[in-house]
């Protein structure tokens, strides 16, 4: 069974600016009107009915939005909840060097953990937990476990999987592949033989570690003895919070920024796919969003327009325009057309420069 969930929630989702702002990124939002992408991973996590901990990797700036977001748990789910602070983005599997350290530190060494990211959206939870379950059962056995999700369209925004042949509750990975361009995509699709990478995995705590230090001793060795001193501890309703210390500054200082995936998932021979029975989403742009097509969360006049998408904290009236993209928010106004939203990361960038 999983035993614990890591819970990635340091990106900046600067592809959903201006919704997605400074303290706030996109884990933080709500898209359907609801609860915020990072709730419903808390929700993912306590549905698998968890012994151990949920731990959340953020930026220690967005440690004030993450315990407000934990507030309105529970109290018995807020004290299963650890937040542990990064001091400067180093990519995932600095990230997850961290958790791991932690973990040992709580005396979890040999436990399975469930690593999702926090601005995904998954359902239904039944086939979520069923899935998570079988992965779980190929990780004890000493396997780092990546979900594959059945591509629906020749995607060019996500990795694949290129799929061996099944083992038990897994199947053997041939390969893994990078963003691909709309020509392989395509071939990737009708040959039935590539899954996307979904960024959710599962592995024993001690086999991810002996992994990262056969294949990334950089950020194995910095995070290899880990102390108490690393972090400023304290707990708040409840939650458990690690903010870094100089020593832990210290430390990502001198860290390399890699993924895991370069890291660890590429290198390493203990590796196995389980297919995933749910539906998933990766919420990376405007676009995609407005592909979901969710409620307008206020009141939309359109005169003599189609084919349009709003995402607004204020009343929108279109008048005449067809297929574009408006979204108004924390003050900010960004329009694009449709097919055009990876623009607005440079956008996101200019505003941040000022």
């Amino acid at each position: 069974m999983v035993e614990n969930v890591i819970i990635m929630a340091g990106g900046a989702g600067k592809r959903l600016w201006p919704a997605s702002l400074g303290s706030r990124p996109k884990q933080f939002m709500s898209i359907d009107g609801d609860s915020s992408l990072i709730r419903g991973a808390m929700d993912r996590a306590f549905a698998l009915g968890l012994e151990g901990s949920v731990y959340i990797v953020t930026h220690e700036d967005h440690v004030e939005a993450a315990v407000a977001e934990c507030g309105k748990l529970e109290s018995h789910l807020r004290a299963k909840v650890v937040i542990l602070a990064e001091p400067i983005a180093r990519n995932t599997a600095p990230a997850l060097a961290l958790a791991a350290a932690r973990m040992n530190m709580d005396r979890r060494e040999r436990q399975t953990s469930l690593v999702m990211a926090a601005d995904h959206l998954i359902s239904p939870i039944e086939a979520f937990s069923a899935s998570a379950e079988a992965a779980a059962n190929v990780a004890g056995s000493g396997f780092i476990v990546p979900f594959g999700i059945t591509p629906t369209t020749p995607a060019t925004g996500y990795g694949y999987i290129e799929v061996g042949e099944p083992v038990g509750e897994g199947y053997e990975v041939k390969s893994f592949r990078e963003k691909p361009d709309a020509e392989t995509a395509a071939k990737y699709l009708s040959s039935g033989n590539y899954l996307w990478n979904a960024g959710l995995f599962t592995y024993r705590n001690d086999i991810f570690l002996s992994e990262l230090a056969a294949w990334a001793p950089d950020v194995s060795k910095a995070f290899s003895r880990p102390k108490e001193d690393w972090f400023e501890t304290r707990v708040e309703n409840g939650i458990v919070i690690h903010s870094p210390s100089s020593e832990l500054r210290r430390i990502y200082q001198g860290c390399p920024a890699i993924s895991v995936d370069y890291a660890v998932m590429e290198k390493t021979g203990k590796i196995r796919m389980v297919k995933a029975e749910f539906e998933w989403n990766d919420v990376g742009s405007w676009d995609v969003i407005a592909d979901l097509d969710p409620p307008s969360k206020t009141p939309l006049y359109s005169v003599e327009s189609r084919g349009n998408f709003v995402y607004s904290d204020k009343p929108v009236a279109l008048c005449g325009v067809e297929d574009l993209i408006v979204v108004v928010s924390h003050d900010r106004v960004m329009i694009c057309r449709k097919g055009k939203s990876q623009l607005v990361k440079e956008a996101a960038e200019e505003d941040l420069s000022r």
